[in-house]
């Protein structure tokens, strides 16, 4: 997949699973339920267990869904993260070394950003979306405050985002949506009982689609 088709693609399905996690055991199961509820972009971060194995055994399982790597920080982890099998790559701030790798092999990338300028920059050094990072406490509506003076920028709302805010987010302007702990979780796993995530995943994908 080319780097404007998965740009696209997470244009039009809005909203991706972030998969922060400790228990990892099961995860090609936890992905055919996500698949299955409607959610196919799911990004994994590195900082979970085994995230680079991970996103290698995922992408091959589901070859139909879209699988990328989060918390990606450096040259080294971009580039890990891509032969592992990430189709687009997720920091929390804006890198340069992982937008440079991104930019020199064609992947898509969401680059972390909060204030004005950092957004601004974020855009300036190729990223195909500015992820609004920290933005629990902010809410959607700063999404619409920066749309003023900074509209053509694709914005990414993860942190804060929940089952019950998804229409706002998208209200106030965001191009897509990540979804982390308030619909995975540890705890959930360990409880063994994937209907619940499945629910989740079924009433944001409701709502995204509005």
């Amino acid at each position: 997949m080319t780097r404007g088709a998965t740009v696209q693609r997470i244009l039009d399905k809005k909203v991706f699973a972030v998969l922060r996690l400790q228990n990892t055991r099961n995860i090609e199961a936890l992905a055919e339920c996500l698949v299955d509820s409607g959610i196919s972009i799911i990004e994994i971060t590195l900082n979970s267990r085994n995230g680079f194995d991970c996103i290698h055994r995922v992408s091959r399982a589901f070859p139909g869904a879209l699988i990328g790597a989060g918390t990606v920080i450096g040259y080294d982890a971009a580039t890990r993260a891509i032969e592992s099998g990430a189709k687009f790559l997720v920091s929390p701030v804006t890198d340069l070394d992982m937008l440079a790798v991104c930019n020199e092999v064609g992947v898509a990338s969401m680059a972390g950003a909060l204030t004005p300028t950092e957004v601004w920059q974020a855009s300036q050094a190729g990223a195909d979306f500015v992820k609004l990072f920290p933005l629990a406490g902010v809410g959607a509506q700063y999404i619409r405050a920066l749309r003023g003076p900074l509209p053509d920028i694709r914005y990414v709302a993860t942190n804060g985002v929940t089952p019950d805010n998804v229409k706002e987010f998208f209200d106030a302007g965001a191009s897509a949506i990540g979804v982390g702990s308030s619909l995975v979780h540890d705890a959930d796993l360990e409880k063994g009982d994937l209907s619940v995530i499945a629910a989740r995943a079924a009433k944001i994908v409701k709502a995204a689609r509005g």
